[in-house]
Parts: structure tokens; C-alpha cells; sequence
């Protein structure tokens, strides 16, 4: 079995063939389940990031246990794959790297890849199938995906200091990384952090971030920009709320008496209250929020608001590749089973809760269908205000101060599950970057016969960036806007793509 020695000890892994299973033969090897911090129970359970604490030989032949989270409804587990694995020891991450680079050890000085999975913070991991990193370790790349805390766990902002976890754990298993992945044959000097959905949103924040300066030499964002960060006096006005509803002082020593499971259990029911109440004077900009427990301002991880940070040019040596897919909106609305049952009026409250200036004005902007239901309406305000704008906003920030190139990529193939009604949703890309569309569950929630070519083409991208930082197409710039655009038919690059878009709805913010 391949073993790699750290400072703690010897890690001992798992051949793996290129489909991911166990291969003594194979030329692959996987680690599953390194804790890069120590299990966050007990007085932890609320505290910054603790040293792992292992010694002699850590079993990393299996993987270990998931984030606490209550499972995605019975509609989205048919798209979406989430199992689940109890246990404290969830600060963990897994790496996969090709014997060859494993061998050459610290001289291989292999480009390595950083995963952040998403699930708007309150689901998901880094353990799923469709994020193994063979596909990766076979052209070169050492590859890690990471667990991180979510929900309260990861988002409570209380007045002593406790602050954005689930982004203090992302940085402690970069900071992993940084120390220990030249053992495995990974150059620290040459880190790609890749990410989607609140992956993508937390590296929006990590570009920004001080604490994270250094950790990482290039970033990829799926679906997710720099927009989901919310003030401290929302976050703290909530972290008081939460307090309040368990019975506790609002610090994390108190709330540290906690278990796990109910402490998340608690965060869920708080949410649910803060995402469905007007009350903007309590709760300010998290009132009507659907991601309550998302990274806030609090003057140290996050001094300030990414987007705004992004143009006073923070992060600006990083380069970029960041992009959507064309109809993200569908998962919410379609995916979860409530098209059919949306109103205007439930349409209009949603702008207008977001935000929205005009909140009439979102059904004149509906014009990517000649449908005029309202179900559709809210699928073009979801995939409009939450992701085209946001990617839009954060490609001009970075164009007018940054002088680390910005690519932009969008993801057009179209899924037929729900009979073609999906399109090209929210989170479809993700195996085709990894290149695990063989993958039994991918077949089961993506579909059987997705093209392989099309994998080949988008997996071949990213692998591009990930080595030279450069996805094969030019960057954005303020004379010319290309766009490298996946379909069935291949990659093709177009320009000033949904430009108008852009305009016409970032008139309503």
C-alpha cells in the first residue's frame, strides 16, 4: 500500500485504478479522510481551527466522517449526490496523486489542486464521487478535496470573537496543504484552489482575505462570485438569536456544552425562522435571506466585503478562471419540485427581498423564454440574481483593478433529466471538470450517455489552468470580453457574451 511520511507520522493510503475503486495494480493512490484540524466537539465545537492531534500511523484507507447537515429533500437527491458518514473527525480532507509523482516525492514538484465543495453552506462534501480526483492525478496533478464545518457550525458571529469557521477551516486545510503536500509530490508554491456554488463563493471571500494571502497561486469559481458575504451586524444580530433560541450565553464557550447534531439542528431552525421573516430592522441584510449561516464582515477574517475589497484591487496577482452555467436557475425552481406552484406574486416577493428595485421589472427581463409563467420568470430571477450578476460584478472589479488575468468560462450542455426541463443546471459541470461522468452515481444523476468528448474538453480546460493558469482562451480585458463556451457540438469562443444581460439587469440592483 503507498504511504507518505508528515511530520506527525506515516500515512498509509489505497491503490486506485482510474475509476476510483481499489486496484493493487493501479497507478493512482488515494488518501481518504486526513484530519487537518482536530474534530471540533466540545469546547472546540464553536472555536477556530485546532492542530490535528494523530501520532505513529493514520488509516487513510477509508473515508471518514461527513459535516453534520441535515440531508437535501427527497426531489434534489435525484440530481444530487450527498452520502453521509456520522462521526466527529469531520475536519478531514482527501488527496489523490499517480504513483509516479508519489515516488518522486518532494522533487516531483507536481501543481496541486484545492476542491471546496458547495451546498449554500448547509450541505454537501468533499467526499462524493463525482469529486474524486483520479482524472486529475492521471495527468499530473495532485488533487485534494476538504470537508469544512457548515451551517451555525460554520457561520455563527457572536461578539466575542467567534467568526466565519467554515472559512477559518478552509484556511487551515490550505495551510495543510502549504505544510505538508510536498510529501505527497505537490509543489506549495503552486496551488490552485477550485470551487462551486458557496465553494466558489467562499474563494470570492479567500481571494480577499488576509489570513489567506499566499495559500494559494490561482482560483477557479463555478457558479459563485464575491457576493455572499453579509454585514456583521446581521451576523451578530442572528448569532444572538441563535443563542436565544438554545438557551445559552451567547459565546462559544457556553454554546460549546452543545452536541454536534443538535447544534446544527438548532442553526437549521433558525434559519428557517431568519430566511422567511421581513424584519429587516433585526436582521438587516440576512432578513429573507436563504443563506443565513454564508461568511460575514468581522474585521478579521473578512475586514471588509469582497466585492468591495476585489475593487480596491485586493487579491489582484491571483489569476482567475470563473463562469456559470447557462440555466443555474433551474435547480432551484424546477429541481425542487415548486415550477408548477410559484405565482407572480411569489415571484415579486422574491425580488423584492432581494433586493430588487423594481420588483415588476423582473417580468420584463424574462426574456430568455417566450414562456411567461411564472415558474419561468423565477428561473431567469435566480439564475440572473444570483449568479450572472454576481459573475459579471466580480469580472469587472477584477478587469478595472487587478492585474492578474481573468478568464471567463460558461457550461451550455444540457442534462435530459426531468425531460430536458433542467437544461444546463446548477452543479451539472462539476463531474465533467473532474472527469468522473462514469461514475455509477453520476449516471444516476446526471445521465447515462453524457459525452464523453464534452468531458474531455472541459476536464482538458481546467487541467490547463491548474498547470499554466490558463484555461486555452484569452482573458477578459476592457477592449475584449471572450467567453470559452461547452456544448455537445465542442468548445467554441465567443465574445461580449451575455452582455446585454448584464446591463439590463444590473439596473435593478
Amino acid at each position: 500500500m503507498p504511504t507518505v511520511s508528515v511530520r506527525q507520522g506515516t500515512i498509509r493510503g489505497l491503490s486506485v485504478a482510474a475509476d476510483g475503486s481499489a486496484d493493487d495494480s493501479g497507478q493512482l493512490a488515494a488518501f481518504f479522510g486526513i484530519p487537518y484540524a482536530a474534530a471540533p466537539v466540545g469546547e472546540r465545537l464553536f472555536l477556530p481551527p485546532q492542530p490535528a492531534e494523530w501520532s505513529g500511523e493514520l488509516d487513510a484507507t477509508k473515508r471518514r466522517a461527513t459535516p453534520p447537515q441535515i440531508q437535501y429533500p427527497e426531489a434534489a437527491l435525484s440530481i444530487v449526490e450527498n452520502p453521509l458518514v456520522e462521526g466527529e473527525d469531520f475536519l478531514n480532507l482527501n488527496v489523490w496523486v499517480s504513483k509516479e509523482v508519489l515516488e518522486q516525492g518532494e522533487a516531483a514538484k507536481a501543481p496541486v489542486y484545492v476542491f471546496i465543495h458547495g451546498g449554500a453552506y448547509r450541505n454537501g462534501s468533499g467526499s462524493i464521487s463525482q469529486l474524486e480526483g483520479t482524472g486529475f492525478a492521471e495527468k499530473g496533478i495532485v488533487a485534494v478535496t476538504i470537508n469544512y464545518r457548515l451551517g451555525v457550525l460554520g457561520g455563527l458571529q457572536l461578539e466575542d470573537g467567534t467568526s466565519n469557521n467554515q472559512l477559518r477551516d478552509q484556511i487551515a486545510a490550505l495551510e495543510w496543504v502549504r505544510d505538508n503536500i510536498a510529501a505527497f509530490g505537490g509543489d506549495p508554491e503552486h496551488v490552485v484552489v477550485g470551487g462551486e456554488s458557496a465553494g466558489a463563493m467562499s474563494i470570492g471571500a479567500l481571494l480577499t482575505s488576509p489570513k489567506a494571502k499566499g495559500l494559494f497561486h490561482g482560483a477557479i469559481l463555478q457558479s459563485g462570485a464575491a457576493h455572499n458575504s453579509v454585514s456583521q451586524e446581521a451576523a451578530r444580530a442572528v448569532g444572538r438569536r441563535y443563542a436565544e433560541y438554545v438557551g445559552l450565553e451567547p459565546n462559544a464557550k457556553s454554546l460549546g456544552s452543545l452536541e454536534p447534531e443538535k447544534a446544527f439542528e438548532a442553526g437549521a431552525a433558525v434559519e428557517q425562522e431568519i430566511s422567511t421573516s421581513a424584519d429587516k430592522d433585526t436582521y438587516f441584510d440576512l432578513a429573507s435571506n436563504s443563506m443565513t449561516w454564508q461568511p460575514s464582515v468581522d474585521g478579521d477574517v473578512l475586514p471588509e466585503h469582497p466585492i468591495e475589497a476585489l475593487k480596491a484591487g485586493r487579491g489582484a496577482d491571483v489569476p482567475v478562471l470563473i463562469g456559470t452555467n447557462l440555466d443555474e436557475g433551474t435547480f432551484f425552481v424546477v429541481g425542487t419540485g415548486i415550477f408548477d406552484k410559484v405565482s407572480d406574486d411569489d415571484v415579486k416577493k422574491a425580488a423584492a427581498a432581494w433586493g430588487a428595485k423594481d420588483p415588476e421589472k423582473v417580468f420584463e427581463l424574462n426574456v430568455d423564454s417566450e414562456d411567461p409563467r411564472p415558474g419561468t420568470t423565477m428561473v431567469n430571477l435566480f439564475h440572473h440574481w444570483k449568479f450572472l450578476q454576481p459573475l459579471g460584478q466580480f469580472i469587472d472589479a477584477r478587469v478595472e483593478n487587478s492585474d492578474g488575468p481573468t478568464f471567463r468560462y460558461r457550461f451550455d450542455w444540457k442534462s435530459p433529466k426531468f425531460g430536458g426541463a433542467l437544461g444546463s443546471h446548477h452543479m451539472l459541470e462539476i463531474p465533467f471538470t473532474f472527469h468522473t461522468i462514469d461514475r455509477q452515481a453520476i449516471k444516476d444523476t446526471v445521465d447515462l450517455d453524457a459525452p464523453v468528448q464534452l468531458a474531455d474538453d472541459v476536464h482538458g480546460a481546467w487541467v490547463s489552468f491548474i498547470k499554466d493558469l490558463n484555461p486555452g482562451w484569452d482573458p477578459h480585458t476592457t477592449d475584449s470580453r471572450p467567453t470559452g463556451i461547452f456544448t455537445a457540438e465542442g468548445r467554441r469562443v465567443d465574445t461580449d457574451v451575455d452582455r446585454q444581460a448584464f446591463v439590463d439587469w444590473a439596473g435593478q440592483r
